[in-house]
């Protein structure tokens, strides 16, 4: 390692190790922060107050990075991109109000941090400058994509198991009209039993129940989960329950019908599946299975007259 190189790196240990203590200092005063909220929430809760966990590092980087978003996200995000990212959080599972500064301020911590790290284990391993560039700049694009890639990889999942757990959740519905229960019982005993088989529907009816407890209309309340979800199963639970909620139709009746189709367009979704696998079967056929089956086929005969051509006398 070259002098000059030892020069650069020992300033920026310099100025890293400021950094980190100048973190350490928001951590201490975000962490004492977190644990006034965690007290004020579990006494609003009616629970005993929890004790004040021994390491809170990880949930102050968390503050920290939130108040990070928050003071950045107007100069970073117009207020159609916010509003954007607000509804890609809410189709993850997470509160947008707490998600989208944390996500901000993890993007301009990946941004500085990740190129960073990068560098210095270049200059560690002793490449060359045009080496260290083309790492450095590699690294910036993977930190520019690395929270769009973990929030894509967390939505996707999520997405899916709404897919999976609507039906279910929508004859249990039906199963609760049917017994007597008023909309807002019904759908909060629903929630109660889908959390144990599926989550994440579980927590968007518990989440639509404690809105239409809290809203002045139950429709808003109603489009609100329709929009944060971004499922067309639910945009339509939302119009049969806002016009059985107009008329005065059993709500019974519309709901068991809304199941139906909904059981219909699932098996119609797997029969386009069925469809699709001869298609996409061809290529693995050709690649793997064909060659095994020309080898089979075809492996005696090329080996006899191999032989037969080399016992030919020249």
């Amino acid at each position: 390692m070259t002098h000059v190189q030892l020069l650069v790196l020992s300033t920026t240990i310099v100025v890293v190790l400021a950094l980190l203590a100048a973190a350490f200092l928001l951590l201490y005063q975000g962490a004492s922060e977190q644990v006034i909220t965690r007290r004020i929430d579990t006494l609003r809760q009616g629970a005993a107050v929890e004790r004040p966990r021994s390491s809170s590092f990880w949930p102050a980087l968390v503050s920290l990075m939130g108040r990070m978003g928050t003071a950045m996200r107007d100069r970073m995000l117009s207020a159609k991109d916010t509003e954007a990212l607000a509804k890609t959080m809410a189709g993850a599972g997470f509160d947008p109000s707490r998600a989208v500064p944390i996500f901000i301020g993890a993007k301009i911590v990946c941004l500085f941090g990740v190129p960073a790290l990068v560098w210095l284990g270049t200059v560690f391993l002793g490449y060359p400058l045009g080496k260290q560039a083309l790492y450095t700049g590699l690294s910036l694009v993977v930190g520019m994509m690395l929270p769009n890639s973990v929030i894509a990889m967390i939505r996707r999942p999520y997405q899916a198991a709404l897919r999976r757990g609507i039906p279910d959740a929508l004859d249990l519905l039906v199963v609760c009209a049917e017994a007597g229960l008023g909309l807002e019982s019904a759908i909060d005993r629903v929630a109660q039993e889908m959390k144990k088989s599926n989550r994440p529907v579980g927590v968007e009816f518990s989440l639509l129940t404690h809105e239409m407890r809290i809203l002045p209309d139950r429709n808003i309340a109603l489009t609100n989960m329709a929009e944060r979800t971004g499922q067309p199963a639910l945009k339509r639970l939302t119009g049969t329950i806002a016009q059985t909620l107009k008329y005065g139709t059993p709500l019974s009746q519309g709901l068991r019908s809304l199941a139906t189709e909904m059981r219909n367009d699932r098996m119609i979704q797997f029969e386009e599946r069925a469809g699709k696998l001869p298609a996409l079967l061809v290529m693995p056929m050709m690649l793997f299975i064909l060659p095994c089956l020309f080898i089979i086929i075809l492996g005696e005969p090329v080996t006899q007259l191999i032989g037969v051509f080399a016992s030919v006398p020249h």
